[in-house]
């Protein structure tokens, strides 16, 4: 990386700019490093916490074919994923998601993310979201992953613009050449001209105040994420797809949202509603094991006839040692402050409906 003084502010210049130092923009910034190119990667956070994964987090998908494990290949995945309202096609599913599930979850491994193992050594994996086979890996520090990440990040030799937002992406006859970011704690403009260009900056927008619990910082994504990302990109020229299908299963005004849903659900728990009722046989053929839209509009389509709310998750018929991982492990990984909620609301996963 090479700064220089410009009139505006400060001139970087560098092989590839990512913008976005997130989950998918730590991983691009390590690919291309990975070839030798000098990288920057800007962020309006800092790479310790920026994302929504900084925000923790209670799994990792791999499809990783191990011997006797059904629905574990990568035709699996693609047969999966590969649809019209996803825009993903199968090379994309197999050179850009699977080549790397199995690296990245030995890198993150050695970097100190505990990932959930059986006696046999090999990793605790369940199943979730509809899918066919058993793709999800607990994790047991998930809060501490963001940051497990940014030292793999920094040992790497990555350069990273920290509290630098972009406000514009720059281009030249047509190709992005660079981006123009602004320091949200300095004021300082900085111009950064690469080679090439990659935007890692999600496609989310949050519902900042529209939420179960109304609060704004109580969501999935940064609180105040208005998808500028996506208009940055859209500004330049670039393809913008899927975004009336995406997050489709999030409905206002509530957004509903519970953190380890999947861990419990794949892990044999069940939906309760108001009248003790086990109800989503009626929407999909997995039961609570099966895609989140249809988890979504079924638990909304039974409050509309008068079946709630309240709704329940019912654990108590479940093997203690699941239940205590879920309550103690799982979900105290995926929000730091959730063992405190349970101590305060008496919550016992073993012994009372959640």
């Amino acid at each position: 990386m090479k700064m220089t003084k410009h009139p505006l502010g400060t001139l970087v210049e560098t092989d590839v700019l990512v913008i976005g130092s997130g989950a998918s923009g730590c991983g691009a910034a390590l690919g291309a490093r990975d070839q030798g190119l000098d990288v920057v990667l800007m962020d309006k956070g800092k790479l310790e916490s920026s994302g929504c994964i900084g925000g923790g987090n209670d799994h990792y998908m791999a499809v990783l074919d191990e011997p006797g494990e059904a629905h574990d290949t990568v035709e699996d995945l693609i047969k999966f994923y590969a649809k019209p309202l996803n825009g993903w096609s199968p090379a994309m599913l197999q050179n850009g998601w699977y080549a790397h599930m199995k690296y990245f979850l030995d890198v993150l491994g050695k970097a100190g993310v505990q990932f959930s193992k059986k006696a046999d050594g090999t990793y605790l994996r369940t199943q979730g979201f509809g899918q066919p086979g058993r793709w999800w890996v607990h994790i047991a520090n998930g809060m501490t992953i963001k940051r497990a990440m940014a030292r793999i990040v920094r040992d790497a030799g990555i350069n990273t613009l920290d509290n630098v937002m972009a406000v514009k992406i720059l281009t030249d006859n047509g190709k992005a050449c660079g981006a123009l970011g602004w320091n949200v704690r300095t004021g300082e403009f900085v111009l950064v001209r690469a080679k090439t260009v990659v935007s890692a900056q999600g496609r989310s927008a949050t519902r900042g105040t529209d939420n179960s619990t109304h609060n704004p910082f109580n969501v999935w994504m940064y609180p105040y994420n208005t998808s500028a990302g996506v208009v940055l990109g859209y500004d330049v020229g670039a393809a913008v797809t899927e975004l009336d299908t995406y997050q489709r299963a999030t409905m206002l005004p509530k957004g509903y949202g519970c953190p380890g849903m999947n861990g419990i659900n794949s892990s044999g728990a069940h939906e309760i509603n108001a009248l003790g009722e086990r109800f989503m046989g009626k929407y999909d053929p997995m039961m609570e094991n099966g895609v989140r839209n249809n988890q979504i509009q079924g638990t909304f389509q039974e409050q509309m006839e008068g079946s709630g709310p309240p709704f329940y998750m019912d654990m108590r018929h479940v093997d203690k040692d699941v239940v205590h991982e879920l309550q103690y492990i799982l979900m105290p990984g995926d929000k730091a402050t959730f063992g405190d909620w349970a101590d305060c609301t008496g919550t016992d996963f073993q012994h009372k409906l959640l």
